[in-house]
């Protein structure tokens, strides 16, 4: 833990707890390693239909006194999916003012395929070397309906500022004057039909610039970036600019953080209850903004018990 670190969890309270959800390839030796710590975790295995090689998921806390082991297999091993997040008190949440939007899981994907944002989206601001700019301006495109029946909000993979709802929902939300979204149906890709059972649930504004970044890791759209030397798979996947696109030199962060992430108060002044942030967040290709909403549209859904998504406080600071 660097030293700004500390300086955020002291500054929220000192009792923080930071979550690294961890997956492995359920026959990797790294699990009899965590079998020898003793740790449960979710175990997956190669008996589906399929016939595909699933991933076993361990979730672990940093104040369990086994985490300074599992720290060393990390970096050892290298997981196919390391998460951190952190872990905050129902208290936390309902003092929050605002909270960040988060899904709980993704399912499917946009269509068509990798190419979906020249059919979704306006690309006269886009770059698609980071994935910075691109505005919606077509309903998205989906392959089939989804399949997560027991949740009320929807996320497709690839796209993590977009919330897709149920009726249920959307009519909830309709009914509680929830501000600042509106709604378009989705469209299934082969048959060009209206989804039935989804809504998008589009947000409308945008927040100036407001976010504290000082603490933030950065991603540069330019050659030999910051994660050039990290993230070694992201030199296969990146395009040759004299091929596709000139680098834009725009920034973007990565979502991992310790403690809330801190905005200027003044910029909520006036907001409506559901926002996205200036600021743009993703590694590689990726590139989404946060979606932050009011305490009553956490209120909402937490009283009607709909499922899907999570919250995380932001601390509003000036």
């Amino acid at each position: 833990m660097t030293s700004a670190d500390c300086l955020i969890v002291v500054r929220w309270g000192g009792a923080l707890k930071i979550n690294h959800r961890i997956a492995v390839r359920h026959d990797d030796p790294f699990w009899l390693e965590i079998d020898l710590l003793g740790l449960d975790y979710e175990r997956g295995d190669s008996n589906n239909v399929l016939k595909l090689a699933m991933s076993s998921v361990l979730n672990v806390t940093e104040d369990l006194p086994e985490w300074p082991e599992v720290e060393r297999l990390i970096t050892e091993y290298r997981p196919t999916s390391h998460v951190v997040s952190n872990v905050f008190t129902k208290g936390e949440l309902d003092a929050a003012e605002w909270l960040m939007l988060t899904a709980l899981g993704q399912h499917g994907y946009p269509e068509p395929d990798i190419e979906y944002p020249t059919v979704t989206d306006d690309l006269a601001d886009y770059c698609p070397i980071c994935g910075i700019g691109g505005v919606q301006k077509a309903p998205f495109r989906l392959q089939r309906e989804p399949r997560a029946s027991h949740s009320q909000f929807i996320q497709l993979n690839w796209v993590y500022d977009e919330f897709f709802v149920r009726e249920p929902a959307r009519q909830g939300l309709e009914k509680a004057s929830i501000t600042g979204i509106d709604f378009l149906a989705p469209v299934l890709h082969k048959s060009g039909r209206p989804s039935e059972q989804l809504m998008q649930m589009r947000v409308a504004s945008v927040l100036p610039r407001a976010l504290d970044v000082s603490d933030l890791e950065t991603v540069t759209c330019k050659e030999e970036n910051e994660e050039w030397e990290t993230e070694l798979w992201l030199r296969k996947q990146r395009p040759s600019p004299a091929e596709t696109h000139p680098y834009c030199g725009r920034v973007k962060y990565h979502r991992e953080h310790r403690g809330p992430f801190q905005f200027s108060r003044e910029a909520f002044a006036d907001a409506p209850d559901v926002v996205k942030s200036h600021e743009w967040f993703g590694s590689g290709g990726s590139a989404s903004q946060l979606v932050i909403v009011s305490q009553r549209f956490r209120q909402v859904v937490v009283g009607a018990k709909w499922r899907g998504v999570r919250f995380e406080p932001i601390e509003l600071v000036g």
